[in-house]
């Protein structure tokens, strides 16, 4: 008798099981057509390469599919365990090229759609002064204008992510923004 009840307990875990991972499969679903967008936004602001966005974005949400069973709500939002796999994914990007320059401008804002060569030209170097000017900030700061312009998060997110205020959120993403005004009136400057 203890058998047959220990069967049918069985059954009921496994039934339990699949259909808690049907459960899932549609929730990750959500989770990806939710995040998608933002997060290659924020990927391509901080990498500069199409290509190169595509490839770490597809790692991201590869490694969190794989890794979906197991998230645990309480411990943090969906979003901020997607982020720290892409943040990951691109500090790893940026190692395996021997690179450290983590500037923020995505290769699709080069894309003027200009027809003018100069006006092009004037674009075209406008963008290069801002990378040059994105260059010079520290990590976080980079880090912080990336989530805010190319995720196009609130400063609410942007803390939540990095863990650090609101209020901390905030004062970054002014100074910075004040960084890249002075450092751009300074080239104009010297034209």
């Amino acid at each position: 008798m203890a058998t047959a009840e220990q069967s049918l307990v069985t059954m009921r875990l496994k039934r339990r099981q699949r259909q808690d991972a049907q459960v899932k499969a549609p929730a990750f679903e959500e989770v990806y057509q939710r995040h998608f967008r933002p997060l290659y936004a924020f990927v391509a602001y901080r990498v500069c390469d199409r290509t190169a966005a595509e490839d770490i974005t597809s790692q991201v949400f590869e490694k969190a599919l794989k890794a979906f069973p197991g998230y645990d709500p309480q411990r943090g939002a969906v979003s901020t365990w997607l982020y720290t796999i892409a943040r990951n994914a691109i500090s790893d990007h940026f190692r395996s090229q021997g690179r450290h320059d983590h500037t923020g401008l995505d290769e699709h804002t080069a894309a003027s759609g200009e027809s003018d060569p100069q006006g092009e030209l004037h674009a075209n170097e406008t963008r290069r002064e801002l990378a040059v000017a994105l260059a010079g900030l520290d990590l976080r700061e980079q880090e912080v204008l990336a989530l805010k312009f190319g995720a196009g998060l609130t400063n609410r997110r942007i803390a939540s992510l990095l863990e650090i205020s609101e209020t901390n959120a905030g004062t970054i993403l002014y100074r910075s923004l004040r960084k890249l005004k002075t450092e751009l009136e300074g080239v104009n400057a010297n034209d």
